[in-house]
């Protein structure tokens, strides 16, 4: 015999992923930036060197072993070319449409995650009420996304495939993440992928970009570079996967539908970027979508 109760995300961790969510709504324009001078994927290579350290000092500090065993290699080298992927599609993608277009589309990854977990993922369904959050929170991103664009259309389509690519990828990584933290610290994953990305993005920029990071140098370029390699690479990797290592995946990343909200604003404040009615709307459809996905749930389970 079973028994029923309700399972709800702590509102402090809400606020903490909600928290995370504004500094990734950061990461597509800082890569914009970046971009004005650097490679796409030596950028990578230099925003992930600067990471792997933060993850190497942290992970020192708190005495937690980097090194995995041997039978783990496999699954790390699944992970870092997942993540190889990503990454490169995201900062490809991102060079060749706008700030906006690209936080909206990357940030589709809650729903592929959703479905994916739902297959993947032991205790993680997709349930109607999370089904029907999606779907609007999803319709609201729809909403934002509506408008006229300065890009050059064809181009602008090209990277907004690429970027919806890598949304799918990033979902894939968070379902790897969840799977592999049974047999693994999240600290291992989290410096594995790395270890397995970083020489990986500067050989690829060596044989594809001529071995040329950049073109010249400006402090804005720079500094896009160093928030991707401090706050999203470092700080906010680290606290993800330590939430993720507690809670399902599909629920947290629905909260991520903030993040192109962010990124909108941002791409309107640094780039000019216009702010439209269908904002305003489709911020109503994200937050209303939030909310059903983020209702306590029915758990079954046997009693002791």
């Amino acid at each position: 015999m079973t028994k029923q109760f309700y399972v709800q995300t702590p509102k402090h961790v809400i606020l903490l992923v909600l928290f995370l969510a504004a500094l990734w709504g950061g990461n597509a324009p800082a890569m914009k930036f970046g971009l004005q001078e650097f490679q796409p994927i030596a950028a990578a290579a230099i925003r992930f060197t600067i990471g792997i350290v933060i993850v190497a000092s942290w992970s020192i500090i708190r005495r937690i072993p980097l090194r995995p065993e041997p039978e783990n290699y496999s699954r790390l080298f699944l992970l870092g070319t997942v993540f190889v992927a990503q990454i490169i599609s995201f900062n490809w993608g991102t060079k060749l449409t706008e700030v906006g277009r690209a936080s909206l589309l990357l940030n589709t990854y809650p729903l592929f995650i959703a479905l994916l977990a739902h297959f993947f993922i032991q205790h993680d369904r997709l349930t109607a009420f999370k089904a029907i959050g999606l779907a609007v929170a999803f319709v609201g991103v729809c909403f934002i996304f509506y408008g006229k664009s300065e890009t050059n259309l064809s181009t602008r389509y090209l990277g907004d495939l690429i970027i919806l690519l890598s949304g799918f990828l990033l979902a894939m990584i968070h379902i790897l993440l969840k799977r592999f933290m049974s047999r693994m610290h999240q600290f291992q994953l989290l410096f594995g992928q790395m270890a397995i990305g970083v020489p990986t993005y500067f050989v690829l920029s060596w044989f594809f970009e001529g071995g040329k990071a950049a073109y010249g140098f400006s402090y804005s370029s720079f500094l896009g570079l160093a928030y991707q390699g401090i706050v999203v690479a470092g700080f906010c990797f680290i606290v993800w996967v330590s939430v993720l290592k507690r809670y399902p995946p599909s629920r947290l990343s629905s909260l991520f539908f903030t993040t192109p909200l962010w990124g909108v604003l941002f791409g309107h404040l640094f780039f000019h970027e216009p702010i439209t009615i269908s904002l305003l709307v489709g911020a109503t459809f994200v937050a209303t979508g939030i909310f059903l996905v983020n209702r306590p749930i029915v758990v079954e389970r046997s009693p002791n």
